[in-house]
């Protein structure tokens, strides 16, 4: 009967990932920039769990990360608020296996986060992490500048780089997609 169980709530939990667009694809950075509209490289400033219950269906929570930076797309400072399915709320936990790993998402980390708007989450989350636990990438300081540090094969920063170089590795994937939809 556990068993049972057990594959109910994976059957679920499968279904809301799915639902909440927050499954993993295997993204390369092109395709990555082609599906968002926003990559901070910045600080995580606050760290929160929104809940939203939709009508006739099961509670969903939501991790709500505010991160302050330069959007990596436009070079402008920006703040924004973006979120991925999974977290606690008021002693409640819904755990996705896609979402972020905690030590990702800390309060003060250094990141890049790619993000792109979502519907249907709730009045308070309007813009998702892209690919949950695939658009959030740590980054550090070094000898040689700040590093974003890759998660491999399939992974829009597949490898560590200088956040400069990934800038600019941005920036030609913009003018190669700009080019295309002009064509």
């Amino acid at each position: 009967m556990s068993t049972l169980r057990w594959l109910s709530g994976a059957a679920v939990a499968l279904l809301l990932v799915q639902a909440g667009r927050a499954c993993i694809e295997e993204l390369d950075l092109g395709k990555m920039v082609a599906k968002t509209d926003l990559a901070i490289q910045g600080t995580i400033t606050d760290v929160h769990s929104v809940k939203f219950t939709p009508e006739g269906d099961d509670r969903l929570i939501y991790t709500v990360l505010t991160v302050e930076g330069q959007d990596l797309y436009s070079g402008e400072q920006v703040t924004h608020e973006v979120a991925f399915l999974g977290g606690t709320f008021e002693g409640e936990t819904m755990t996705v296996t896609s979402m972020p790993a905690p030590s990702e998402y800390r309060l003060g980390n250094e990141v890049v986060v790619f993000s792109g708007p979502v519907e249907g989450w709730g009045p308070d989350v309007d813009r998702c992490v892209y690919a949950a636990m695939g658009g959030i990438f740590r980054t550090v300081d070094t000898k040689n500048g700040t590093v974003v540090l890759g998660k491999g094969e399939g992974f829009a920063v597949e490898g560590n780089v200088l956040a400069v170089d990934l800038k600019s590795q941005i920036g030609s994937e913009l003018i190669r997609q700009d080019r295309q939809e002009v064509r």
